[in-house]
């Protein structure tokens, strides 16, 4: 009886399986792209080299005109909310950022280098040359991606996009400078304030 009514109406049982398909490919759509725009940062990261674990200590949303930007993840061995002991402590860290969406080269790139004349401070001529080789390493980032900045004592800052190192800077001092840029709270560079909340898990 229903293959009658189909047939008289011009379509057959093959045309609406397919449309049926159709339908529910379409539909679950929406949903996996916002379980990617709402995917979360692990809890841990397992450092290279058998330098052992770091664990979230928070994360912030930037936000630019309404829209979500990143979400920028701090992780350290212990959590803190002391941004100075952040800074200045000489131990396994990392800063993740995970793009919800475009950030065109020429924009990140102004963004990094009047983040790095606070960041940096008084160090900024000593640290120049490092700085130019962060901002030389600088991609377009697309939506999904992840960049991670990882400092581990001894051996440097490694920045990695995608999980594809691009370099590492040793030094102390330039992991201060780089960290400054999320975390500083100073009068003179005040950052984003609910960014860098989120990131000490306040």
């Amino acid at each position: 009886m229903l293959r009658k009514i189909i047939v008289r109406n011009g379509l057959s049982v093959e045309l609406i399986a397919i449309i049926a398909l159709l339908f529910i490919f379409t539909a679950s759509i929406p949903v996996v792209v916002q379980a990617a725009e709402d995917a979360k940062s692990p809890e841990k990261l397992t450092l290279d080299g058998g330098a052992g674990e770091i664990v979230l200590n928070g994360t912030g949303t930037r936000k630019k005109f309404g829209f979500k930007v990143y979400e920028g993840a701090l992780y350290l061995k212990a959590k803190t909310t002391d941004s100075k002991k952040i800074i200045e402590s000489d131990e396994p860290m990392a800063i993740t950022m995970s793009w919800k969406r475009q950030g065109p080269i020429d924009k990140t790139t102004d963004v990094f280098s009047e983040g790095f004349k606070y960041g940096a401070g008084a160090n900024y001529a000593a640290q120049k040359a490092n700085i130019d080789t962060f901002i030389k390493s600088l991609i377009k980032a697309e939506k999904q991606d992840v960049w991670k900045y990882v400092y581990i004592p001894g051996q440097g800052t490694t920045i990695s996009y995608n999980n594809k190192v691009a370099a590492t800077i040793t030094g102390l001092d330039f992991k201060k400078a780089l960290f400054s840029i999320w975390l500083l709270e100073d009068a003179s560079f005040t950052g984003d304030a609910d960014l860098r909340k989120g990131m000490l898990g306040k």
